[in-house]
């Protein structure tokens, strides 16, 4: 199976970059779907399927992926039982032949809050740090840009893009099995990078946003989605063993110290156009995701408190920019 579009020189990829990112995205793929069990098993689900094609669009925010051939409904019910193996499903809504997945996240609230912010996708070449299984990439792709990158480690959420990818055939967007550090050091340049939900996992926050700017193209624009604290001091909560069960939570900073973040790193004209309790509208439990969710995350008795005690989650947008 290609990992790698044709021709990335177009998209001004050099030949060094485009060499190492094929080795080290062959030799990762090749491992997940040859020696890991689970990568395995979900890699035989998408070439079950690979005679199957359709067609993307959207609709009130819903991925819709329509077929362009005859599906029955034991095939239908087949692809349902299946699909639901490929879970947890993060990011929707979507619709693959007229099979509803709801997803955990209505990913599609946080695209509408942040359309209005940001400069045209128009002609771009974006990055999209921690893609899950595509959801922001496909509504990115109706923007028209000319490529959208996509970098997820997780077997799930990239088992989930391959097959969706399979479906709709769309050329310039493609996602690698990769860690963001795998590919922090290519030449290429980047006039937008998404980053959402990823800069609280970090241990060393400005070094992670430092090889992010190093990867921006002149002009260009990042959106910074995050977990914060409220008010205006300058501090950062660093929770103590998890934080809403997570346990890879380092730091959950006030806007002022990002802003300091992103002005210690280089970037300007640093703004937030966002602010937002997640509840139980935006992230909930569902027979499409087999773990726990938001309301198993907070205190029953208190829901502006985490089970550990701490703050809720409140999420903002924060969008800065390289100086050209």
């Amino acid at each position: 199976m290609k990992i790698l579009p044709d021709e990335m020189n177009r998209w001004g990829f050099s030949q060094e970059d485009i060499d190492f990112i094929e080795k080290i995205s062959s030799e990762r793929f090749a491992h997940i779907t040859q020696y890991d069990t689970k990568g395995k098993m979900l890699f035989s689900i998408i070439e079950k399927y690979s005679h199957l094609t359709g067609s993307f669009r959207s609709i009130d925010g819903k991925i819709l992926i329509d077929n362009s051939s005859y599906i029955d409904e034991q095939l239908r019910k087949e692809l349902k039982e299946d699909l639901l193996k490929m879970w947890p499903w993060r990011k929707g809504p979507l619709n693959i032949f007229d099979i509803e997945i709801d997803a955990e996240w209505r990913a599609d609230f946080k695209w509408k809050r942040l359309l209005p912010h940001i400069k045209s996708l128009r002609g771009k070449h974006i990055l999209d740090i921690g893609s899950n299984n595509g959801y922001y990439m496909f509504r990115m792709s109706e923007e028209n840009p000319a490529m959208v990158m996509g970098v997820e480690p997780y077997i799930n959420y990239y088992m989930q893009f391959l097959i969706m990818k399979k479906f709709t055939q769309i050329d310039n967007i493609f996602t690698l099995p990769l860690k963001f550090e795998d590919i922090a050091h290519i030449k290429k340049k980047f006039n937008t990078i998404f980053c959402m939900g990823i800069l609280y996992h970090r241990k060393s926050p400005l070094d992670f946003l430092k090889e992010i700017h190093t990867m921006m193209a002149g002009d260009g624009e990042l959106i910074l989605e995050t977990l914060i604290l409220e008010g205006d001091s300058h501090y950062a909560l660093v929770p103590e063993g998890r934080y809403s069960k997570m346990p890879n939570v380092y730091f959950i900073p006030t806007l002022p110290v990002i802003f300091y973040w992103l002005k210690k790193t280089g970037f300007v004209n640093s703004r937030c156009v966002d602010i937002s309790y997640t509840d139980f509208n935006e992230q909930k439990k569902t027979p499409w995701v087999n773990t726990e969710s938001l309301e198993d995350f907070l205190d029953p008795q208190d829901r502006s408190k985490t089970v550990e005690g701490y703050p809720a989650p409140v999420r903002a947008i924060i969008i800065s920019e390289k100086r050209r």
